[in-house]
């Protein structure tokens, strides 16, 4: 913890974001940190309960989206795609820095 906020802001977000496009970190530090921030979101209640929100949000956004408009629909599906990646990507942390925090 202490190690992840002794980075300056912008270094943070480059890993969070690498985390979550599931992409491997540049240096072994790097990799040990988005390995932890991994574990850490996994741990987290809206990852745990992932599918009791995730199909009725979705449900009732494509239901509004029917009804409303066609670009709501597809926001809609595009929003939960991308929160399936992201959920993905979470899991997948480990296996993809392993490479790196093997030397």
């Amino acid at each position: 913890m202490a190690a992840w906020n002794g980075l300056d802001k912008q270094h943070r977000r480059q890993i969070r974001r690498l985390v979550r496009i599931g992409r491997a970190q540049e240096n072994e530090a790097d990799a040990k940190l988005a390995v932890g921030f991994a574990a850490y979101q996994r741990s987290r209640p809206w990852y745990r309960f992932y599918w009791l929100w995730f199909v009725p949000l979705v449900a009732a956004g494509i239901i509004a989206g029917f009804s409303i408009h066609p670009i709501i629909l597809g926001m809609v599906i595009a929003g939960a795609g991308n929160a399936f990646l992201i959920r993905r990507a979470f899991r997948r942390a480990d296996w993809v820095n392993a490479e790196v925090l093997a030397g």
